[in-house]
């Protein structure tokens, strides 16, 4: 049993905006005061948004962060019996000589009750690996803090501070740890959460909670959850937004493709709200990856704001066409039909062309169409590359890689059917055409073109990503793993060929632990033998 009335506030706070997301804290907190919450806590940084990146260098912006929180703690007073564990940002107390002199911050969590700031608690492991940059952002603390709710002893966290090598810092002297955590979803992660807290708790029960919502490439997806002395799992909350008491035996689970779809159509509809976009554009090519697209957008901003538009070539396929309107009238999405042969014939009159430079054309053509709407209807554009082409450079620059937005840019190949098949399962009907998700992949921009003329088959191209990309292993481990020799140097080859066209990529949301994003920092000029 948990020694006090508990909840978890996901909230989905947008980096810099104060006023937001502390009125997303004070309706959570008028709610569990309401209930007769005890504590609730919120997720990292939930005051100022995380993410802050080097916004966390502005004394403006830190200053906003002080000033909300100050707000916070007078709002407070009118909600007496509530303890709030809140994070935010403050100015540092000390100097790291470690460190930039750039950081002037510290990544904190405040505790207040009623009208009082009871106690700071500052992130002491910062860390310094994939998207996470708070070592370069924040000065670390270096004092525990131990509270008291309702006569329980609390003990205070945030996030990487439970995944070091140093365990449960108050021993059985508290009756409760209670994290703060912004922590995004990769594939693996949820596990892996439950594993660090358990190994960190030590044998006291422990409360994990997390942000929600999209940030740029980001989903954080909630779930927060509390595990008891013993280290077993007693309570976990949803994906969504929403005050969570942790009541015991309440366990919120989702299935592995439901959680993927979930964390696909939250990546896009933040990313649309956080920066005020509301309308969407994307081609349709009557291929499975537009058609995915389109169905992830329909989802995420309601089908009335989304336009697909088809773009026959010369060597478009009647079927390729069917299934592009197809898909349109079952998400009930606008489609619209632009041919463009004529301005296809009136570039070969202006310019010999290589075979190369042919195919690429039409690609460009079509996105100079699709920017042309955007511009003039203000939507966005989606651009519907998987991570198996972008690893591998399978796109045309300024052609079919044009877009705001690349919704599925970390999803390879073969899951991008298996989640396409989902969508349709989950529908109940079929939203996206078996015929799509059937026929060989094609772009179609010579006659009879199969993406594994260039390519090996998509099943072995993806395990070989698995181990270069995601596993960071190398091309002799593939090769010990049984893929084919030629085939794994012919995809390494390929995928440091391509690390130009990933820099001017479009963000997208990230979905394993390794994506094409920030987190990956690789230079575009290098020259080592593949090993």
């Amino acid at each position: 049993m948990l020694p006090i009335r508990l909840a978890f506030a996901q909230t989905n706070p947008i980096v810099g905006d104060f006023a937001g997301n502390l009125e997303q804290i004070k309706s959570a907190a008028l709610e569990a005061s309401r209930t007769g919450i005890d504590l609730v806590i919120f997720g990292e940084l939930a005051l100022c948004g995380y993410p802050l990146g080097d916004l966390s260098y502005r004394r403006d912006i830190v200053a906003s962060s002080e000033a909300a929180l100050t707000e916070l703690v007078g709002f407070s007073a009118s909600i007496p019996n509530l303890t709030l564990l809140v994070g935010f940002a403050r100015i540092a107390s000390h100097e790291n000589p470690a460190q930039s002199s750039k950081a002037i911050a510290h990544n904190s969590a405040a505790v207040i009750r009623g009208g009082v700031l009871l106690g700071r608690y500052d992130k002491q492991l910062l860390p310094n690996y994939d998207v996470f940059d708070d070592w370069r952002n924040f000065v670390p603390g270096d004092q525990e803090l131990v509270i008291d709710v309702a006569g329980a002893r609390v003990g205070i966290k945030i996030c990487e501070d439970i995944w070091g090598e140093q365990k449960n810092p108050f021993g059985q002297d508290v009756d409760l740890i209670a994290v703060l955590n912004g922590s995004p979803y990769t594939f693996s992660k949820e596990a892996k959460r439950r594993e660090a807290a358990k190994e960190y708790a030590a044998g006291v029960p422990i409360a994990y909670a997390n942000l929600c919502g999209g940030q740029d490439e980001l989903v954080f997806d909630g779930g927060s959850f509390v595990l008891d002395a013993a280290g077993a799992e007693i309570y976990r909350a949803g994906f969504a937004e929403g005050l969570f008491e942790a009541i015991e035996g309440e366990l919120q689970t989702l299935t592995e493709n439901e959680k993927i779809y979930q964390v696909l159509v939250c990546g896009l509809r933040d990313y649309l709200k956080k920066t005020r976009q509301s309308k969407l554009v994307l081609g349709l090519s009557g291929g499975i990856d537009s058609a995915l697209c389109a169905a992830i957008a329909a989802a995420a901003i309601g089908p009335e704001n989304v336009v697909g538009v088809a773009m026959p070539s010369r060597y478009s396929s009647d079927h390729s066409v069917q299934d592009a309107i197809a898909v349109a009238a079952n998400l009930g999405i606008e489609f619209r039909t632009i041919p463009i042969e004529p301005a296809h014939s009136a570039f070969e009159k202006m310019l010999t062309l290589s075979p190369l430079a042919e195919e690429n054309l039409q690609a460009r053509l079509r996105a100079v169409i699709l920017m042309g709407i955007s511009n003039s209807e203000g939507r966005l554009l989606l651009t519907t590359g998987n991570k198996s082409e972008v690893a591998v450079g399978y796109s045309t620059i300024y052609g079919d890689s044009a877009g705001g937005f690349a919704p599925i840019k970390d999803l390879l190949k073969t899951d991008v059917w298996r989640i396409s098949r989902y969508v349709n399962e989950r529908a109940g009907k079929e939203l996206i055409p078996l015929s799509s998700i059937e026929k060989p992949p094609s772009a179609e921009l010579r006659p009879g073109q199969l993406d594994q003329d260039s390519l090996p088959d998509y099943e072995i191209l993806d395990g070989i990503i698995r181990i270069l990309i995601e596993q960071n292993q190398t091309t002799t481990q593939a090769i010990a793993a049984g893929y084919p020799e030629d085939l794994v140097l012919k995809t390494d080859s390929m995928i440091r060929a391509a690390e130009w066209k990933r820099s001017q990529g479009a963000i997208g949301t990230k979905l394993s632990e390794v994506s094409f994003g920030s987190g990956r920092r690789v230079p575009i000029t290098t020259r080592f033998e593949a090993r």
